[in-house]
């Protein structure tokens, strides 16, 4: 026989290979025994310090327990110990070490890790419990799923962490639960024994570690977790941090630890309890036989707090040496001799990722022990909503509590800030699209929301303020002359806002034929909102396609009898043909001699020559033509359709890849307003804030209805998110600056009549147009009454009927909006920071009894899947506010703003959570130590 004292470890994984390693330091050999079934996954679990720990022997349990004992003997080792080095070795440990006459727990409870098993000792020893069922079947535990308040907690009844522990909220959760854990395959091996059904703890969650020899126990640390909300998850994992031994907490858990361990026979090796302290006392979630997992990298931190010592060592020392033991304290020193913890790393972004620099920031941090992460380049992030989906663990250890803090704040800072990740760009939308540029599937289809257009029909929900009286009605009654019922007016393609612009001249008398463009699409015939349900048109007439006579042959046929005295745009993709009908019908027009100044290419050309500042440009219809920009030109591009509405196909692209990609999709792309996609534009990216500068004009008069700024932010991981617009005043500076300038665009672009938004870019260099749209704004046009507000009684609509119908209205519009503004008022474009299926919205409710409440549009009800908001499309619905009392409007907006942050916009449906911490797949881990700490060595 070998005399040198051998230790058997059943299942060295994690923090097992690090005990493992402590014993053979002291002069021991170690022989590694798997249980039965145990994953070849599982067995490469070795933490890195562990890397160079050998066995003397490795074997396999055998078919009963005789066998393997004599398995053992067969190596002729001098065997001292038999241990646990993992969850599924626990049984078979305690069995070996009995049957060799060694320390042990013994097998007078025959299996200690049934969690059922342990909450009856417990209870029986008179120690407050949980009210539970288990069993096999589903009927073993029917009555009590249907008698226990919900929610109610599953899991198996022998597991490692939370390895399938879910708290469900429902009976049918719950029932779907117990059968996914009947099927599944535990990760440490072996079936799923039974599922333990148990009531919901709330309170804080604690784990109390212990090394235990002859039934003496010495607690080595009390940690608590700091679990909070997060991405529409209820508990996410924010860290871990140590309790003072000398705490009221601490006072209570302590000696109720023990007492389960007394009442589960543990008498011997390491252990730790997860405790949860109720309203009405501490209570056993489950007793650990074992080490404290996580591969031991609290064990650094763990050893500074107390001077020297941690479970490992504590755990060793039980087994090999009674003198050390019966030194160690009956509990950690109090005060700490450091100020340390662990912190879990959230993410609030999602994407590839190219790089990892908040890593290499984390790790020159003076309170820097170790970084563990599964997180690299390449690997795909998500938003945290469990543990399983942090991106890291960090250790934290510094002799002054106030670096300690500061560091944990700034890694928390880096977290908000996105900055832990560099991720592969990709394309993003740059400018605000609207209905005439998203073609999106019905909620009913999808069940997805997203941001609301009336193309979405009876799926949107929209809300109106009802008793703000001001808001009621046309603020200024336009009177027409005695003709009007007589005569008629064309709108090409009358949807979005041009359905208002029809429905007032409809108002005013006059009969409407609505003109809808060769191709354009029967989905955004739809798109009509909601105020414009009255209206009725004279005759509807689809353009010709042999010609532009026979589509006025078309349209005087319409008219009959009726005189048509204008023909105006009514969309995007009208403007064209709208602009040649009125000019072959000698009507007011913005003629063909500039033959397609929709094209955003020939706009910045125009410009160019005007002697304004443009964007550097190239486009085509085959890639040729623009390779050399794209080769060229810095980084971000900007491609989109040199026609198109809102930003319908607009994209900025980070690289040359990027940007041949996209120019590749949009040539191949049918523009949802109807046509091919003509050539792709290619154009710097202007960096600055964005504005809407909306006029009228008549006869090459231009006057400014309205600036808007858009709030744009960065928020769930995207750098361009929406969060409202806002009325800027007329004798603001940048005002001053951006009328003159959209004027004399208009001029360039040889816009004289009608309604136009143009989109600008304030740059370091002064303004520069993104786009003219030849156009009324878009958007349905629900600014309406806020712009009637601030004027005192006029919007673009108004003022784009009276720019056609009515000259002397039009002659007495103000040249720029009142300064100051009647009111004030905004657009709030609400945010969504968590994700679930919609149960219902308590937060619009409160929204519409705010006082500046005017109109809430969304795509939002119960049943409605709701995601992170990234870009327009994904926000959740669009509010106006206005008040005349600036501090109420700004209460109103702050209150929507909580709303949001609050997670109290909309109720989920109960969604089943993750209870338990659990270790990611360790194996793939990437582990870094400081490497000039030498107070941790």
């Amino acid at each position: 026989m070998n005399s040198t004292p051998t230790v058997i470890i059943v299942d060295p994984y994690s923090t097992g290979c690090l005990v493992a390693q402590e014993i053979s330091r002291r002069g021991n050999e170690i022989i590694c025994l798997w249980t039965k079934g145990f994953s070849e996954e599982m067995k490469q679990h070795v933490p890195m310090s562990c890397e160079n720990l050998t066995y003397v022997y490795t074997l396999d349990e055998q078919e009963t327990l005789q066998e393997t004992k004599q398995v053992v003997l067969d190596t002729g080792m001098n065997i001292i110990g038999c241990i646990a080095g993992g969850e599924a070795g626990v049984d078979l440990a305690d069995a070996l070490s009995e049957a060799l006459g060694l320390r042990t727990n013994g097998t007078a409870i025959p299996n200690r890790r049934d969690k059922k098993v342990q909450q009856e000792l417990i209870a029986a020893a008179g120690l407050r419990s949980v009210r539970q069922a288990g069993g096999t079947t589903l009927a073993e535990v029917d009555a009590f799923l249907k008698t226990e308040p919900y929610p109610i907690v599953l899991k198996p009844t022998e597991s490692a962490g939370s390895d399938g522990v879910k708290l469900c909220h429902t009976y049918e959760e719950a029932v779907d639960h117990f059968h996914t854990l009947m099927r599944s395959q535990m990760v440490n091996g072996g079936e799923c024994p039974a599922v333990l059904c148990q009531e919901f703890l709330r309170g804080k969650e604690y784990v109390v570690d212990h090394v235990s020899r002859d039934g003496v126990h010495k607690t080595t640390m009390v940690w608590v977790y700091d679990k909070r909300p997060a991405n529409g998850a209820a508990f996410v994992y924010f860290g871990c941090d140590a309790v003072d031994s000398e705490s009221e907490e601490a006072k209570i858990l302590i000696p109720y630890v023990r007492q389960v361990l007394d009442a589960l026979g543990l008498k011997n090796g390491a252990s730790h309890g997860e405790v949860i302290i109720t309203s009405d006392g501490p209570c056993l979630v489950e007793m650990n036989c074992r080490a404290r997992g996580g591969d031991g990298n609290w064990r650094p931190l763990c050893r500074a707090l107390t001077g020297g010592f941690s479970q490992v060592e504590g755990a060793a020392d039980a087994l090999l040496d009674e003198e050390a033991f019966n030194r160690y304290p009956e509990r950690p020193p109090s005060p700490f001799k450091a100020a340390g913890q662990e912190v879990i790393l959230v993410s609030y972004a999602k994407g590839k990722v190219r790089a990892t620099p908040g890593y290499d920031m984390i790790r020159c941090l003076p309170s820097f022990v170790y970084l563990e992460t599964g997180i690299k380049i390449g690997s795909e992030v998500d938003y945290t909503v469990d543990l399983v989906t942090g991106i890291g663990s960090v250790i934290l250890m510094h002799e002054d509590p106030a670096v300690l803090e500061k560091d944990v704040n700034f890694i928390r800072y880096m977290e908000e800030i996105k900055g832990i990740f560099v991720f592969e760009s990709v394309a993003v939308q740059l400018s605000r699209p609207r209905a005439e540029s998203v073609a999106l599937p019905s909620l009913s289809e999808s069940g997805v929301a997203h941001y609301p257009f009336s193309a979405s029909g009876p799926n949107l929900v929209r809300l109106m303020s009802n008793d703000r009286p001001e808001l009621m009605g046309s603020m200024i009654r336009r009177m027409t002359t005695i003709d009007a019922s007589r005569e008629a007016v064309i709108v090409v393609d009358p949807y979005s806002t041009g359905c208002l612009i029809a429905e007032e001249i409809y108002k005013r008398g006059y009969k409407v034929i609505a003109l809808w463009t060769d191709g354009f699409s029967e989905e955004m015939k739809k798109h009509i909102p909601l105020s414009c349900t009255s209206l009725v048109y004279h005759a509807e007439v689809t353009e010709a396609t042999t010609g532009l006579g026979e589509t006025q042959k078309l349209v005087l046929m319409a008219a009959g009898a009726l005189r048509v005295v204008a023909c105006l745009a009514g969309g995007e993709a009208g403007v064209d043909l709208a602009d040649k009908l009125s000019e072959r019908l000698q009507l007011r027009s913005n003629g063909t001699e500039i033959p397609n100044r929709r094209d955003k290419k020939i706009q910045q050309e125009l410009i160019a020559a005007s002697g304004l500042r443009s964007v550097r440009q190239a486009a085509g219809t085959t890639f040729a033509e623009v390779e050399h920009f794209l080769r060229t030109e810095s980084y971000p591009v900007v491609l989109k359709p040199t026609e198109s509405a809102g930003s319908d196909g607009v994209k900025l692209c980070h690289n040359f890849n990027e940007a041949k990609d996209h120019f590749d999709l949009l040539m191949r792309s049918q523009m949802v307003n109807g046509g091919q996609c003509p050539a792709v534009l290619c154009q710097e990216f202007l960096r600055g804030k964005e504005y809407v500068i909306d006029h009228v004009s008549r006869n090459g008069v231009h006057k400014t209805t309205m600036i808007w700024v858009y709030d744009k932010r960065p928020a769930n991981g995207a750098a361009f998110v929406y969060y409202g617009c806002y009325a800027v005043d007329s004798e603001s500076p940048e005002a001053k600056i951006l009328i003159p300038y959209v004027r004399k665009v208009l001029d360039a672009l040889g816009l004289k009549n009608g309604p136009s938004h143009g989109e600008v870019m304030m740059t370091p260099d002064g303004p520069c147009l993104v786009e003219m749209n030849c156009r009324a704004r878009g958007g349905d046009g629900n600014w309406r009454p806020l712009a009637r507000a601030l004027t005192g009684g006029y919007s673009q609509v108004e003022a784009a009927v009276d720019s056609y119908l009515d000259g002397a209205a039009f002659a007495a519009l103000r040249d720029i909006p009142p300064s100051p503004f009647k009111a004030s008022g905004e657009e709030v474009i609400l945010v969504s920071y968590t994700r679930g299926v919609v149960k219902s919205t308590p937060g619009f409710d409160i929204i519409r009894k705010l006082p500046s409440f005017v109109y809430l549009e969304t795509g939002v009800k119960p049943g409605t899947k709701v995601d992170y908001t990234v870009d327009l499309v994904t926000s959740i619905g669009s509010v106006i506010l206005m008040h005349r009392d600036d501090a109420i409007l700004r209460q109103d907006a702050d209150r929507v703003r909580q709303l949001e942050k609050d997670d109290m916009l909309f109720e989920y449906e109960d969604p089943l959570e993750s209870l338990g911490h659990k270790k990611r797949d360790e194996h793939n881990q990437q582990c870094f130590f400081s490497a000039s700490r030498i107070d941790l060595y």
